[in-house]
């Protein structure tokens, strides 16, 4: 650990202790309430922490904390951490998930589309099959995991086509690729933490639920609008860089292997899975099917079904490996802590209506949504997505409760997770925008510049088509 980590973790550490003596003492620092007090140092020193140190056991020392915040066990914690239907939600699902990633299946389904007569016609097709492909893949699959899959494919693309690293055409299509993956996992909460998260939080603080189909509605409209910008910025960019080359077959979608019973077996679980997600809602019976369900379902159903002596999901495989617990862990707290400085006995909601509020509504409704989705959108590419979308979409619910915004919350809470999922201008935003970097085949100010460019006209849409669209589905 650096000498900055061990100041910043010492610094978070003494806040809390502050925060518990404060409590144990009823000093009332700062002219503050012990629970209100108690709750903010806790908030302020996870933040430092998952910002600046780690997200893991952090999240575990943001949730044992809380438990010292008056009138809060440590039962109700853990609760509403651990036993939210939203943590278990994503438990389920990153386990059932790690099967289809066993399989060729995204390589069979991005093999069929870019060998396809269309794609082969003419470069600007190809390239427009290749990034279509990839946006619909990443909408049901994780987008770290997506990345990894299509970079290899984007290489050989390059290779194919004469790019090498320095070229600004090879640039472009990179910073495409990963940004079409953020598009992917900002129109649909289907295997995506952050979508999830903001509506788990919307959820646990009103309980009113927005579904899937709910969420994709206004999400999936608003994120081809700004797919559709980004092939119109990549074909400006790079039309006359492609518009000569010559299409071959691509070398990693050659020889796959037969579909074999394994392989049909997990899709159509996972299909199932997905399903049942959203078409409960279409014949009024969502209520009945909790949304923890259907991937609870098709665990059970990969880990009972053999094939050949093995079962389709080795459980103990994909719970190391398929899990992503770090996230899962910020989830965790994320959801205990918004319930935390939202509930009126812990006093937040007062403190926030004497001084942050007063700013908030002084602004338009307009300029209300703008400011919360810009805040989610410019923190997103600076930060952790999933602090993001916790802190903002946190005090965006707790100024809302307090003050009565004449704003569609749930609408908001959906959009924040939106712009969370959006992070592609900077290294820090995603891993995979690291390892792009990193690659050598872009550079930081293509990356900046392209997606500041995205960045701004995804505020744009959001805030112009996605807000009011939101609004009328959800009114």
């Amino acid at each position: 650990m650096t000498r900055t980590k061990k100041s910043i973790t010492f610094f978070s550490l003494c806040l809390i202790l502050l925060g518990y003596i404060n409590t144990h003492y009823h000093w009332q620092l700062f002219g503050i309430q012990p629970a209100s007090f108690m709750a903010l140092s806790v908030f302020v020193a996870s933040l430092c922490l998952w910002l600046f140190v780690s997200i893991d056991w952090s999240s575990l020392l943001c949730i044992v904390s809380l438990s010292l915040v008056p009138t809060i066990s440590l039962n109700q914690i853990l609760e509403k951490s651990f036993g939210n239907s939203t943590f278990i939600f994503l438990l389920f699902t990153f386990i059932s998930t790690y099967a289809i990633n066993q399989t060729v299946f995204l390589k069979r389904v991005i093999a069929k589309i870019l060998m396809s007569r269309f794609a082969r016609s003419h470069p600007t097709r190809f390239i427009f099959a290749f990034l279509t492909s990839v946006l619909v893949l990443s909408s049901i699959i994780s987008p770290t995991v997506m990345f990894m899959f299509v970079f290899p494919i984007y290489e050989e693309i390059c290779l194919q086509f004469g790019l090498e690293k320095q070229d600004k055409a090879a640039s472009y299509l990179l910073i495409a690729v990963f940004s079409t993956i953020a598009i992917g996992c900002a129109m649909t909460p289907i295997n995506h933490v952050f979508a999830i998260t903001a509506m788990g939080l919307f959820t646990s603080a009103t309980h009113i639920s927005i579904t899937n189909s709910q969420y994709m509605s206004m999400a999936i409209p608003t994120g081809l609008l700004l797919y559709g910008i980004l092939l119109l910025s990549v074909h400006h960019l790079c039309k006359q860089s492609f518009s000569t080359k010559t299409i071959h077959t691509l070398d990693t979608l050659k020889h796959l292997p037969n579909q074999t019973k394994r392989e049909t077996w997990i899709v159509i679980l996972f299909f199932m899975m997905i399903s049942l997600w959203i078409l409960p809602e279409f014949f009024g019976v969502s209520k009945y099917i909790s949304i923890v369900l259907p991937p609870m379902l098709a665990t059970i159903a990969m880990c009972m079904i053999h094939i050949e002596g093995k079962p389709l999901l080795n459980l103990s495989d994909a719970l190391t490996k398929g899990v992503h617990w770090q996230s899962l862990f910020l989830v965790g707290a994320t959801l205990v802590l918004g319930s935390v400085l939202s509930d009126a006995k812990v006093g937040v909601i007062d403190l926030l209506n004497t001084y942050m509020t007063p700013f908030v509504l002084s602004l338009s409704p307009m300029f209300m949504i703008l400011f919360f989705i810009a805040w989610a959108g410019i923190q997103t590419n600076f930060t952790s997505n999933l602090v993001t979308v916790s802190v903002v979409t946190t005090l965006a619910i707790t100024i809302w409760q307090s003050a009565q915004l004449p704003i569609n919350m749930g609408v908001l809470a959906c959009f924040i997770g939106f712009m969370s999922s959006l992070a592609f201008a900077t290294a820090p935003a995603m891993p995979y925008v690291a390892i792009s970097i990193g690659s050598g085949w872009t550079t930081s100010k293509d990356t900046f510049l392209f997606g500041t460019w995205l960045l701004f006209w995804s505020i744009v849409l959001a805030v112009l088509i996605g807000y009011p669209l939101g609004a009328w589905i959800l009114s």
